[in-house]
């Protein structure tokens, strides 16, 4: 691990807290790689990207951080995710996206909100040693707010609403108002709140509407798992299939009627007026042509789970057809209930394999198209590319530290090849979100990893009975 740190360019402070991290190389993600690169950081924010000799002549007392063989590159910016799901990890492994979800509702049945909350801890801390600086996370429960901010993750924290029976509309609204309302005062700094419909299968038209105008209302992003499975397509198209059947009478809506809508659920969503640059749907992996083209219509942006969608039998989706309409498309790992882990590394290395090898052509994707969609490109997914997602002046020091001394990253000859084709989760050694730091030389600044295991084992074994 790279670890060796010290001073360097004259006295240990600037005097006005001037930081600077340099690296083998630096990727500003909005020009080229910089060789023996560095950036500076006074207080929250970046205020000067280039080479080592550059920065400590501009800033001859700053304190110099040298990562020495290593890739300094924007924090990972994971556009959808559950971590209060993490406790889940490879209890079904082997099963499609119907049965899967069915079994997911008996075992979510099993846990107390205690649990909730160290599982969100666990997830959260894999995300800060993993490299991921920024989560869309999807709550259920709501517990994994106060384990973002613990860890000190920046987020867009999206308050899930389910509801299929359109005469307790006003009443699902009004908690949902109230559950925004208490997210908002406990958010803090760091963590915006959103809203998150949870599907085409679990929310009514209606409801979908009656979001959106909520959201416009309080100027809030919106969010939803969209024409992710081919069950969901049958649900849509014909009303029928396991998600008509089985999955309405196991929470009880089977006494709802539902007729076939006979499109798509990309343009189902269509036609009530939810779609807008403030609008994320998740997944799309089955969105035909004149899908893709109503979604760049509305500039809706895309958050790309390629790893959960093949683990579930779901397919995959059409990444090259989205960046050609101009999609706005980020990568997101989903929840370790179907992901296992939330590494970035293996998103953009499952991603530039499935798309290369469905395409049969090696330029449908580049190793660093696949860095920029997993930080500024989520960035812009998210609606925050004025912030974080790339390393320049101005921007939030939300940055990490990949260790290349291995012999797997040996040698380099593209920082962005070794990114992608050589690292893993296990290769970051430092962490740092609004200019703090949250994680170096492997150790947890914020969390206690330990605690955080030994409780999320005994949340586990509930699942087992």
């Amino acid at each position: 691990m790279t670890d060796r740190e010290g001073t360097a360019g004259g006295s240990a402070d600037s005097g006005d807290g001037t930081r600077i991290f340099s690296a083998t190389w630096v990727l500003p993600i909005v020009s080229g790689p910089i060789h023996k690169g560095a950036v500076a950081v006074a207080g929250d924010k970046i205020i000067q990207v280039g080479t080592l000799n550059a920065l400590t002549e501009a800033y001859p007392g700053a304190e110099v951080t040298d990562f020495h063989h290593a890739i300094i590159t924007p924090g990972f910016v994971n556009c959808h995710s559950h971590l209060e799901y993490a406790v889940f990890r490879g209890l079904l492994d082997n099963k499609n996206f119907g049965p899967w979800i069915l079994e997911i509702i008996d075992q979510k049945a099993k846990l107390s909100r205690a649990d909730y909350e160290v599982s969100s801890l666990l997830g959260a801390s894999e995300c800060v040693s993993s490299g991921v600086t920024t989560v869309g996370e999807s709550m259920y429960s709501g517990a994994s707010l106060a384990a973002m901010r613990q860890a000190g993750l920046r987020a867009r924290a999206y308050q899930e609403a389910l509801g299929l029976d359109d005469n307790k509309i006003d009443e699902t609204i009004s908690m949902l108002t109230d559950s925004l309302d208490e997210l908002e005062e406990e958010s803090g700094e760091l963590i915006e709140i959103g809203i998150f419909p949870h599907a085409t299968y679990t929310v009514s038209a209606s409801l979908y509407r009656a979001i959106a105008e909520l959201g416009r209302q309080r100027g809030m992003k919106i969010a939803t798992h969209l024409a992710e499975s081919k069950e969901e397509s049958v649900y849509i198209r014909s009303g029928s299939g396991v998600l008509a059947l089985d999955l309405r009478e196991k929470v009880g809506w089977d006494y709802l009627s539902h007729e076939p809508f006979g499109v798509t659920p990309i343009k189902y969503l269509q036609q009530w007026n939810v779609y807008s640059s403030d609008f994320m749907a998740v997944h799309c992996v089955h969105a035909g042509p004149a899908d893709i083209e109503a979604l760049a219509r509305y500039d809706v942006a895309i958050a790309h789970c390629p790893k959960s969608n093949a683990k579930l039998g779901c397919g995959i989706a059409p990444l090259p057809a989205f960046l050609r309409a101009g999609i706005r498309v980020g990568f997101g790992t989903d929840s370790p209930a179907s992901s296992n882990i939330m590494d970035m590394f293996g998103e953009m290395r499952t991603a530039i394999f499935l798309h290369r090898g469905s395409e049969r052509d090696v330029n449908v994707l580049s190793a660093a198209e696949c860095v920029r969609m997993a930080t500024l490109g989520g960035a812009r997914a998210l609606g925050m590319e004025d912030r974080i997602g790339s390393l320049e002046p101005g921007k939030q020091a939300d940055f990490i530290a990949v260790d290349t001394e291995y012999s797997h990253f040996t040698p380099i000859h593209d920082p962005y090849s070794a990114l992608v084709y050589g690292a893993n989760q296990e290769d970051v050694f430092f962490t740092m979100v609004a200019g703090r730091p949250l994680y170096t030389r492997k150790v947890l600044l914020t969390l206690d990893d330990e605690k955080i295991t030994a409780d999320a084992m005994e949340a586990k074994e509930k699942l087992w009975r």
